[in-house]
């Protein structure tokens, strides 16, 4: 079974050149296409399986027809489609282009724009020379490596419709699907406008895509949605909005770099860094010692950052204390800070991980943590490879038997530090959890690790029934039924009787309200259990 943590880097490389052979060509993906090119790639591919009469025609240009009349398609309709899609897109020139897929190639003589290298948002003439019959007209829709992707109209069998395939025989003279390409036409301009790029931006700049009413404000880099309930207390001045390119805007990371300090753009004294899109608050004694009064303070939407200071960090991620003081390295699994032995740090491959500093008093609060309740976890390491499900911070083990049965291989397997996990397997479950087995109606309740039985009863009148009730694999629940009295140390109550009980020796005494306070016992410890399992336990 894999093991969700391991890690495995991924190098990215860039070139600053493109090169091309006769046999091969590197070309730019669609990813860092201009928005012209963008918007003629989505548009067209959006039009996927429609007919000659969708939209009630596709016609594109002024001297182009409509390619449906009456519900009918009129006439072979590649060129409308094609006139269409650039039409859409504020395509300057239009005047050149007909019915005639050839035109395009004459668009391309005129403007200079004919290639025999392939863009996002050219067109690709087919055939051209021949006759009306057999010359084509479609559009570059897509670039991966050596792969184009072209989306067509009039494709497939009569009376057509539109369809999007992909080839790597691209090359002008080459015949992918039977017919030879031309060449390659791209869009002489636009009568669209041109707008900014967002990281080009200072940060606090509020941005907006011409093509929708949502609000991003620039921090680092990324665009942080802005609520409407913003606007007012974050004193965001609407009239200051910057417009930018759809694609550009709609592609905006929403937090910003790990490492960012920011706080309520509305005001407020608390302090967050952003972990991996988590607003962790950092305490007074980080501030400084951890050199966070040194980086700038970026003011965020309040909604988004009350959001974010409720987000995990991702299951995973490796921190530390970003002041040093505490030289232990950790992993967040399921909001869980889970301590890394130093040989596991190098065994386990934590070491070739990112590792993120935070904030000391953030990271204290999560080392003791566990993983939530129902999250499956196994040794990172697979020297032990069993598998246990997480209970209020214990780890309770599943048996092969209900691993399927009960659908735990469905749920996501968490690899865990294996000094840890030990840790977790030995800890007792905590008093007063109620439990029960997934097919055995019976409900329990902990109590020093022995689960003890309630009747409908009990489970009511000791106000079990407003607790949550936690499923447990039935092979170690058994075990813990099957136990003859609590731990040694715990205190035990029975409905309508003062008295509380303290197991000593796997026997009972009774404990004086001396025994209580400060420093002492406490009542919160008390587990409240049926009468007869107190008349079980022998008194000391």
């Amino acid at each position: 079974m894999p093991k969700n943590l391991k890690a495995t880097a991924i190098r990215v490389a860039s070139t600053s050149a493109l090169a091309a052979t006769a046999a091969t060509m590197i070309f730019t993906s669609p990813a860092s296409a201009s928005a012209l090119t963008d918007g003629i790639s989505a548009t067209a591919r959006a039009e996927e399986g429609n007919g000659a009469c969708a939209h009630g025609g596709y016609v594109g240009g002024p001297e182009q027809n409509s390619s449906c009349y009456n519900g009918q398609r009129t006439h072979a309709w590649c060129a409308d489609f094609a006139g269409w899609v650039w039409a859409r897109n504020g395509v300057t020139g239009l005047s050149t282009l007909s019915d005639m897929a050839d035109s395009f190639y004459d668009y391309g003589v005129k403007y200079g724009t004919l290639s025999s290298t392939p863009h996002v948002g050219d067109a690709v003439v087919y055939n051209h020379g021949g006759s009306y019959s057999d010359d084509h007209v479609a559009l570059v829709t897509g670039i991966s490596g050596n792969w184009v992707t072209i989306t067509g109209g009039n494709q497939g069998g009569y009376p057509g419709h539109v369809s999007t395939h992909s080839t790597d025989q691209w090359q002008v003279g080459s015949s992918p699907w039977g017919q030879k390409i031309s060449g390659y036409i791209s869009p002489a301009g636009t009568t669209k406008p041109s707008y900014p790029a967002p990281s080009s931006l200072a940060d606090g700049t509020l941005v907006k895509s011409p093509n929708g009413p949502e609000v991003k404000v620039m921090i680092k880099g990324a665009g942080v949605p802005v609520a409407g309930s913003d606007v007012t207390p974050d004193k965001y001045d609407l009239s200051k909005i910057v417009l930018v390119d759809d694609s550009a805007f709609r592609s905006l990371v929403s937090a910003p770099p790990s490492g960012t300090v920011v706080h309520d753009q509305a005001g407020g004294a608390e302090r967050y860094v952003i972990i991996d899109g988590a607003a962790l608050k950092i305490g007074a004694e980080d501030w400084t010692a951890a050199g966070y009064n040194v980086r700038p303070d970026m003011g965020v939407p309040s909604a988004w950052l009350k959001t974010a200071a409720q987000r995990q960090v991702t299951t995973g991620v490796v921190v530390m204390d970003q002041t040093g003081k505490d030289p232990a390295r950790y992993v967040m699994v399921e909001g869980g800070a889970l301590h890394i032995s130093a040989e596991e740090w190098t065994a386990d491959g934590y070491n070739e991980m990112t590792l993120m500093g935070v904030p000391g008093e953030w990271l204290k609060a999560a080392a003791a943590k566990a993983p939530a309740n129902g999250t499956v976890v196994m040794d990172q390491s697979t020297t032990d490879p069993n598998r246990y499900v997480m209970v209020n911070g214990t780890a309770v083990h599943i048996s092969g038997a209900e691993w399927t049965a009960n659908g735990y291989n469905q749920r996501p397997e968490m690899g865990v530090p294996g000094t840890w996990l030990a840790g977790a397997v030995s800890k007792q479950l905590v008093n007063g959890t109620v439990v029960k087995n997934a097919s055995d109606p019976t409900v329990y309740v902990m109590a020093g690790g022995k689960a003890v039985s309630l009747t409908y009863a009990d489970f009511t009148g000791l106000g079990y029934d407003k607790r949550p009730l936690e499923t447990l694999p039935g092979e170690w629940l058994a075990s813990a039924v099957a136990k003859a009295v609590p731990a040694d140390g715990t205190m035990l109550l029975a409905q309508g009787d003062p008295t509380v009980w303290q197991v000593t020796g796997g026997k009972k005494r009774a404990m004086t309200e001396a025994e209580f306070g400060p420093g002492k016992a406490s009542f919160n410890d008390v587990v409240s259990v049926p009468a007869t399992l107190i008349t079980a336990v022998p008194t000391a």
